[in-house]
């Protein structure tokens, strides 16, 4: 087997988004929505979120027109305290997300109306993790400090940054593989999954083939780019990026991320 590989899921699904706000704040949009029924206004009450998520509406039937997605969103009126720009971006015909252009605070309450339809829910620690393809790490901030699961004994260790707080040694994707820079923000969180290189057009018994079950991943993209346990890249992490494409960590160092990390918090891939 070999120790890169790229994610992919091998059941194609979008996993459900959320909201984050600030305390005291009030998401509404007019309760006339223009001939427009809202099918739903996501998350569920009392779901904790991450900090960099998007308000996300869905609409009982497809809006194609673009005069009428206008009309759509200025049916959602986006209010807040302090008060937050942003831009809406449609993930399919009867699907509108408003992006807000910076983090919500942590630790807030939020209340959502959208079309009648209203929810209650939370915003939980700032959990940004920032991976460097150039240094190999992954670091990992909560609320702006620096942390992380204690290194493992014994220590010193060979790898660079070992040991440093928050710093873990990772795997990125190697040349022909690249790890895409940009922010992106976390789609969902898998205890496990299958991942198949055949679902991105590399058959299995291919050289660079897989099938293999995956722990602890992260997912930040929709086609499949993840955070994950990687054990069979042990020896590259901090070192060497093998991967096709995930960010890869210890066992270890992926379940904290796991355990700590908010569907909704950001993850900034720099070179």
């Amino acid at each position: 087997m070999r120790a890169g590989f790229r994610c992919v899921l091998a059941v194609i699904g979008i996993a459900a988004s959320v909201v984050a706000a600030p305390a005291d704040i009030s998401l509404a949009a007019a309760s006339r929505t223009d001939g427009f029924a809202v099918a739903s206004v996501l998350p569920t009450r009392g779901a904790v979120v991450g900090v960099a998520h998007p308000v996300v509406v869905t609409f009982r039937a497809p809006i194609t027109n673009s005069a009428n997605r206008h009309a759509a969103e200025r049916a959602v009126e986006v209010t807040s305290a302090p008060p937050m720009t942003g831009k809406f971006e449609w993930l399919d015909n009867d699907v509108v997300q408003w992006v807000p252009d910076r983090f919500w605070p942590a630790h807030s309450t939020v209340a959502l109306s959208v079309g009648g339809l209203s929810t209650e829910f939370q915003t939980g620690p700032a959990v940004v993790g920032v991976a460097s393809i150039s240094q190999h790490t992954f670091v990992v901030s909560v609320d702006g400090v620096e942390a992380g699961p204690p290194p493992p004994l014994p220590a010193p260790h060979h790898r660079p940054h070992f040991g440093e707080q928050g710093v873990m040694p990772a795997s990125m994707g190697r040349p022909e593989y690249p790890t895409p820079v940009g922010s992106y923000t976390v789609l969902s969180k898998e205890r496990s999954v299958i991942m198949d290189s055949s679902s991105v057009g590399i058959p299995v018994d291919d050289p660079d083939g897989y099938r293999l079950p995956v722990d602890y991943a992260v997912r930040i993209t929709r086609r499949g780019l993840y955070v994950h346990s990687a054990p069979w890249a042990a020896q590259s992490l901090g070192l060497e990026n093998v991967s096709h494409g995930c960010i890869s960590l210890s066992r270890e160092d992926a379940e904290w991320y796991y355990n700590t990390v908010n569907v909704g918090d950001p993850v900034i891939v720099q070179e």
